[in-house]
């Protein structure tokens, strides 16, 4: 417990819209009760976000509900900077949930303990510039001018931030190559899964799981392709996607690839992931350049191998040949991964390996949190 009165927290996070790894950190903070914490946001969707949130103080400060690419850019820029936290000096930590833009509400609302949850800077600025620029004729034109200025206000907001909290050092390292964060003022809380509350394994079913919000960097639509071309679907094999469709022109097209081997689940619920953990061989997980990558996690977690990118955050922890898979982002290798796991002795080597993994579980992110928080703040829990 923290002394008398709790060391108060305020998050700031842009919008809470789906049950996303975004959505499920700042839940973690809420959870946490030796702090009172308080969540600020410009869009609060409580049907398509978790319930939990129900149970704390979640305070809408207007309504910038994001619409389009350029549209959600612009429009958040603005409500960014006209924005101001309403008792701000009121709070211990300033705390700002950021995966690119929502750093810039430190430019009205600076704090002697500013921190940035950085879940990644902007994608489409840095690691993904290259694939937004490739999609259309309107942002090859404009996005070059664009990221330009936004690389500028992006270093003066985070030199008004004091701290960055990460979960992997994949964005760690992308702080600290882009000049936003020198390495002593960034804490690496790592990575953290759900586990099981119980032991029971469920019955394994031929069945690969790729739970992942519909969106198009996450290449579901690969998933289907390399599917496809592997043994699988001859011998009985079924592909199931399920996540929040975020993209619904990408969900659609995606579940037009539905078949009698393919099946598409939006919105899936706890109960519902659970099951699919349970039931799966293996989990497919093929997000561009992911920053940390919570879902791998996650089937280690239920003791189910991953067949993995080889590319950004889940390379930390998926080990290539002893708990899952690190394969290159084409069909081919994919299927190749796919089919080499139906031998026996290969997947059984992978299910020991993510049995034996190490545990991110919450115990050990809320404690790297509270030692992050005492560093920031200097005040002791007892």
């Amino acid at each position: 417990m923290v002394s008398d009165d709790k060391i108060k927290i305020a998050v700031f996070v842009p919008w809470i819209k789906s049950k996303g790894g975004v959505e499920r950190a700042i839940l973690k903070v809420l959870e946490d009760k030796k702090y009172k914490t308080d969540v600020f946001t410009f869009f609060y969707d409580r049907k398509n976000t978790f319930e939990e949130f129900e149970k704390y103080n979640v305070k809408v400060l207007g309504n910038a509900e994001p619409k389009g690419f350029i549209g959600k850019g612009i429009g958040l820029f603005k409500a960014l900077i006209l924005t101001k936290i309403p008792d701000l000096k009121g709070y211990d930590v300033f705390m700002i949930s950021t995966a690119g833009i929502a750093e810039f509400i430190a430019f009205r609302n600076k704090h002697k303990n500013t921190v940035a949850m950085c879940h990644t800077p902007l994608r489409v600025a840095h690691t993904m510039y290259d694939y937004y620029k490739g999609e259309n004729l309107k942002n090859r034109i404009a996005l070059p001018v664009m990221v330009a200025v936004y690389k500028i206000l992006e270093k003066l907001a985070w030199r008004r931030i004091d701290y960055a909290v990460v979960f992997s050092n994949e964005v760690k390292e992308r702080l600290i190559n882009y000049g936003l964060m020198d390495n002593e003022r960034i804490f690496n809380l790592g990575p953290y899964a759900n586990y099981p509350k119980t032991k029971k394994k469920g019955r394994t079913e031929k069945m690969m799981f790729y739970p992942s919000r519909f969106i198009r960097y996450k290449r579901q639509d690969l998933a289907v392709r390399a599917f496809n071309l592997s043994k699988m679907p001859k011998i009985g094999f079924k592909l199931v996607l399920g996540g929040f469709a975020e993209d619904k022109e990408y969900f659609q097209s995606i579940k037009r690839l539905e078949s009698k081997n393919i099946l598409v689940k939006e919105n899936l619920s706890e109960k519902e992931l659970v099951q699919f953990y349970r039931k799966c061989y293996a989990t497919l997980f093929l997000a561009i350049n992911e920053d940390t990558g919570f879902t791998p996690l996650e089937s280690l977690a239920y003791w189910k191998p991953v067949i993995a990118v080889n590319e950004g955050g889940p390379r930390e922890f998926i080990k290539n040949e002893e708990n899952g898979l690190l394969v290159n982002a084409d069909e081919k290798s994919i299927a190749a991964a796919l089919d080499s796991i139906l031998d026996k002795k290969l997947y059984m080597k992978l299910v020991s390996g993510a049995r034996n993994s190490t545990r991110y579980d919450e115990k050990r992110f809320l404690k790297n949190l509270e030692n992050a928080v005492y560093k920031i703040t200097k005040k002791a829990y007892k």
